[in-house]
């Protein structure tokens, strides 16, 4: 009997990595085959949401985090803002992994699974035949392999933005409908976008301010590595601008927060931080997302 999973997507790929991780652990002995297309790394959760009182000295706050990457990108280098994120923040329980979209795993589940795989092909899942011998696997290059009855299949291949879906403005002509989609991204993370332009359309200032908006799906094929780095600072510069337009109260009760890890006075530090930088920051920002909208042809601007 072939036991076959398929989990993953082209983002984090953390399904794959958790499926993986149970293969490996719950089933000591059976043979686990790992499909990973172009490779994902991740943050390092250990680094990033540290446990107990060492949150009060240790850690890298996430908006720090996301800031540094921002302002390291300029729209031309994803390669070197890839080499340095994976020397500072990252792991790779798959080497060489190219694709980054902020999944989190550490260290030690990475050790796990990298040293409890049995084959990893840096390939995309095409088609599978069953052999007399086992389970024939082809992949989207025309390679084959050959996977032994009773052992754990897991595609990391992905699915994500591989649909090519009708353009719609995250904002209607008359202003009065907001739509989260992945052709007019304004903020990378949708429950962000959920809550942040929610609020600007209920004080009526959706309309009027002048958010950037990313053609995802476009930058997806042409650059897939590319589209980490600029949805990054893409909402960099839009939460600025949101920043300036909407009550202070909004951004202090966000329970999405992700620095809400972390104890009051770190938190009340990076904030007063952003306040004073963003301003400047924005600029680089918009030159940034200026650059990607040049050299690939995407729609990457205000409306």
């Amino acid at each position: 009997m072939q036991a076959i999973r398929r989990s993953g997507s082209s983002a984090a790929e953390k399904t794959a990595m958790d499926t993986a991780y149970a293969a490996v652990t719950e089933y000591p002995g059976r043979e686990v085959n790992v499909i990973a297309g172009a490779g994902t790394y991740f943050i390092n959760r250990d680094d990033m949401f540290p446990n107990g009182a060492r949150r009060l000295w240790k850690g890298t706050l996430p908006t720090r985090m996301f800031n540094e990457i921002a302002l390291r990108f300029d729209g031309t280098n994803e390669d070197e803002v890839r080499d340095w994120f994976q020397a500072t923040h990252g792991l790779e329980p798959i080497q060489p992994s190219r694709r980054f979209f902020n999944g989190l795993l550490s260290e030690s589940e990475a050790a796990t699974i990298s040293s409890g795989l049995n084959t990893v092909d840096m390939e995309y899942f095409d088609d599978a035949i069953d052999q007399p011998d086992g389970l024939e696997i082809l992949y989207r290059s025309g390679e084959t392999r050959l996977i032994q009855p009773g052992s754990w299949l897991v595609n990391c291949s992905g699915y994500l933005l591989r649909t090519d879906t009708e353009y719609e403005p995250y904002i209607s002509t008359y202003g009065t409908t907001l739509s989260i989609n992945t052709r007019s991204v304004t903020i990378g993370f949708s429950s962000f976008a959920s809550y942040f332009l929610t609020h600007l359309l209920f004080l009526g200032k959706l309309d009027e301010t002048p958010l950037y908006e990313l053609d995802g799906e476009d930058l997806a094929r042409k650059s897939r590595e590319t589209l980490i780095w600029t949805a990054l600072t893409l909402g960099q510069y839009n939460l600025s601008l949101i920043f300036d337009a909407v009550p202070n109260k909004v951004f202090l009760n966000c329970g999405l927060n992700f620095d809400r890890w972390y104890p009051i006075p770190r938190r009340m530090l990076e904030t007063l931080r952003f306040m004073r930088t963003h301003h400047n920051d924005r600029e680089h920002h918009r030159q940034t997302l200026g650059a990607v909208r040049e050299r690939f042809d995407v729609r990457c601007g205000p409306l």
